[in-house]
C-alpha cells in the first residue's frame, strides 16, 4: 500500500483545526528536540500496546529511526516489558546494534537484524512494529492467510507473507523479509505474527490496529465453520485508497486518533514521556 499525503479531509475540534504535531511535550535538556519527540511517540506506542494486551513478555518489539540520523535507531532494552518503557529508557543503537550512548544494558540484538533489513530496504520507514498477538498468530497459521472479508483487512489492502525460518533472526533473513513487503507496508509472518513499517510512529500504530482487528474478526467469524463473505474485486480495489484517511499518517483523522490515544496515556500512564 503506497501512501501519499491525503488532502480534502478536514477535522475540527472545538473550532480549532487539527495541528500537524502529534505529540506535545517539552524537550529533554541537552537532547535534540526531534529525537526527544520521536522517543516520546515510540514510548507511547509501547505503552498503548501494553494497555491493549498486544505485548508478549519480552519477545515483541518496536523501533524507530532517529530523526536526522538514518543509521541510528531507538529500541527498548531487551530486559524490560512494554509497560516499563519510557522515552528516556529507550536505547539509541547504531547500524550494528551497538549503543551510541554507552550504557550498561543489554540491547535487543535478538530482534535487531530484521528491523535493520527493513530500514535498509525502505529509507522512508521511520517506525517498525513486530507483534504476535493471539489472533494474528492464528491467522498466520492459516494457509489462506488474511481474508479480505472485513473492513479492517480491506483498509490495509494487499499485504506480504514471509515463511517461518526458525527462532533466531539473522541479517540474511532480514533482507529476505524486507523483499516480501513488495508494495505493501505489512508482512504476515507464517506461524509467527506480523511486522509492519510506517512513515511515522502514529501511522505504524494505526496499521497495527487495523491488522490486529482484521485478524481478530477473521478468526471469530470463521469459528462457525461457514464460508466468509468477501466483497467483489472492484470494491476490494478501491477500499484501500478510500481508507487512507484512516491509515495515512499525513491524514488529519489519523493524527487526531493518535492525539486521542496520547490523552488516554496522559490519564493512565503519564510517565511514558519521562
Amino acid at each position: 500500500m503506497a501512501l501519499e499525503p491525503v488532502t480534502g479531509f478536514a477535522t475540527n475540534i472545538g473550532g480549532d483545526a487539527m495541528p500537524a504535531a502529534v505529540s506535545a511535550t517539552r524537550s529533554k535538556p541537552n537532547m535534540d528536540p526531534d529525537e526527544w519527540k520521536m522517543r516520546v511517540d515510540l514510548a507511547a506506542a509501547y505503552r498503548l500496546c501494553a494497555l491493549q494486551d498486544w505485548d508478549e513478555g519480552l519477545v515483541a518489539h518496536l523501533s524507530a529511526r532517529v530523526p536526522g540520523h538514518p543509521n541510528h535507531f531507538l529500541m527498548h532494552p531487551a530486559a524490560i516489558l512494554f509497560e516499563e518503557v519510557t522515552a528516556s529508557r529507550l536505547h539509541k543503537l547504531d547500524e550494528h546494534c551497538n549503543h551510541v550512548d554507552p550504557i550498561d544494558e543489554m540491547p535487543h540484538k535478538f530482534a535487531f537484524p530484521f528491523h535493520k533489513g527493513i530500514y535498509d530496504a525502505y529509507p522512508q520507514a521511520q517506525c517498525i512494529m513486530h507483534l504476535h498477538t493471539k489472533y494474528a498468530t492464528a491467522v498466520a497459521m492459516q494457509e489462506q492467510g488474511l481474508v479480505y472479508g472485513n473492513q479492517y483487512a480491506m483498509w490495509l489492502g494487499k499485504i506480504g507473507y514471509h515463511d517461518y525460518e526458525g527462532l533466531i533472526s539473522t541479517d540474511e533473513e532480514g533482507v529476505r523479509l524486507a523483499k516480501n513487503f513488495g508494495d505493501s507496508q505489512v508482512v504476515l509472518q507464517r506461524g509467527h505474527g506480523f511486522v509492519l513499517w510506517g512513515h511515522s510512529v502514529h501511522e505504524a500504530y494505526m496499521l497495527a490496529f487495523c491488522m490486529i482487528r482484521a485478524c481478530e474478526t477473521q478468526v471469530r467469524s470463521m469459528a462457525g465453520g461457514v464460508k466468509p463473505y468477501v466483497p467483489p474485486q472492484n470494491v476490494l480495489d478501491i477500499t484501500p485508497g478510500q481508507a487512507r484517511i484512516i491509515t495515512d499518517g499525513n491524514a488529519p483523522f489519523n493524527q487526531m486518533s493518535w492525539r486521542a490515544h496520547l490523552r488516554k496515556l496522559d490519564r493512565e500512564a503519564p510517565d511514558y514521556k519521562t
